[in-house]
């Protein structure tokens, strides 16, 4: 029964009786004392910020607390589009999980992810060495024009692979690796160079995809973030200029397996510790920027912030905010209609799975292993 409740009970009953008055005063003092005790508890500065600025329920604290990843979808402004937020509670400190993070080839490898790799600097073909196609993909594009391939390709690419691989070589899958790699290498290499524009567009659909673009779109988005840096957002469109102070980066590249089609994924890591921690709370922010993938991704940005926190014995912890937009094949016109709730739904899924993995991974003694999932969803 509510404190209400029970005054108004009590009120009804012993109106008639003496002393009633004395008594309904002495029951309402009691229920202000109770309702100014619970209004007064205390909220964490983390619980704040969730449940604020995040728009995280009270529920999802209390999922957080008992060990689980949580997740919500966010409003897109294009059909094309998903983003989502999620956190997850660490019980390693924000230092240790970044430790750990830019090790990014034990981070990620597993069952999900078969084949990856860390560009050096500066990035060499070798570091390439262990990316091949699938063979789907290998015999797809010795037919990709323009308009028309199964992989995602500017239109340079599809005439590199036209080119210069013998399609009636008993090889030509070796020489489709070699030329994948170079692709890859000249790629990332431009946008050292050049920033965004040399991203150029994609032609495998009916009209060309601005890659730049489309990535652009993603930054405008109004997004609460647990803290702001304007600095970081500015960087991935401006770069390469305007590294914020103290940030370091790295690039990389992934095979992800879906149980579709194995997709090839280049990422540009931006690592940011945040100089207003003692007063915020929030330690690092870093950004993952997709620079190319061969299926259903049009762009990715995540960016992820890494928040103080001790647990109820007193030792160091973080909490992970994740907060992902994409932009995927598959979502617009009438098939998207069907499409577009399934890839929400799917992809949200995904984010909170590989959190709870990265849970697993960033707890776990350095010398044991755990299978990664493959992050994100095919788009159809």
């Amino acid at each position: 029964m509510s404190v209400g409740k029970a005054v108004s009970r009590l009120s009804h009953q012993n109106r008639s009786r003496p002393g009633w008055y004395a008594r309904l005063a002495f029951a309402c003092a009691v229920a202000s004392t109770i309702v100014a005790a619970l209004s007064a508890e205390p909220r964490s500065t983390v619980e704040r910020l969730l449940t604020e600025r995040m728009g995280f329920s009270v529920d999802d604290v209390r999922e957080l607390e008992r060990g689980s990843a949580v997740t919500r979808s966010l409003r897109t402004r294009v059909r094309q589009e998903v983003a989502h937020v999620a956190a997850v509670h660490l019980d390693v400190p924000p230092d240790e999980f970044v430790a750990r993070f830019r090790d990014i080839e034990e981070f990620e490898r597993g069952p999900g992810i078969p084949r990856i790799g860390r560009f050096g600097v500066p990035p060499r073909i070798d570091d390439l060495r262990l990316l091949t196609l699938d063979p789907e993909d290998v015999a797809e594009l010795s037919k990709c024009r323009p308009g028309d391939c199964e992989v995602k390709l500017s239109a340079d690419a599809m005439t590199r692979f036209r080119t210069e691989v013998d399609w009636s070589s008993e090889d030509a899958g070796r020489q489709a690796d070699d030329v994948a790699r170079g692709m890859v290498l000249d790629l990332l290499r431009a946008y050292q160079a050049h920033g965004n524009a040399a991203l150029g567009s994609y032609v495998d659909g009916k009209r060309p995809l601005a890659v730049a673009e489309h990535f652009r779109s993603l930054l405008a988005s109004r997004d609460p973030l647990p803290a702001p840096v304007p600095a970081l957002l500015a960087y991935l469109d401006e770069y390469p200029r305007g590294l914020p102070e103290g940030a370091d980066e790295f690039f990389y590249w992934t095979v992800v397996d879906f149980g579709m089609k194995p997709t090839i994924r280049v990422n540009h890591v931006t690592i940011w510790p945040l100089a207003d921690r003692p007063s915020t709370g929030v330690a690092y922010a870093i950004a993952t920027k997709q620079l190319y993938a061969s299926h259903y991704f049009h762009t990715t940005l995540e960016l992820r912030f890494l928040l103080d926190r001790a647990d109820a014995e007193g030792r160091d912890g973080s909490v992970l905010i994740s907060i992902t937009r994409s932009r995927n094949d598959g979502m617009t016109g009438f098939r998207g209609l069907f499409l577009r709730p399934i890839i929400r739904r799917r992809s949200r899924d995904a984010v909170r799975g590989y959190l709870e993995h990265v849970k697993r991974q960033v707890e776990r003694p350095a010398d044991e292993s755990i299978e990664t999932p493959a992050r994100g969803v095919p788009a159809h």
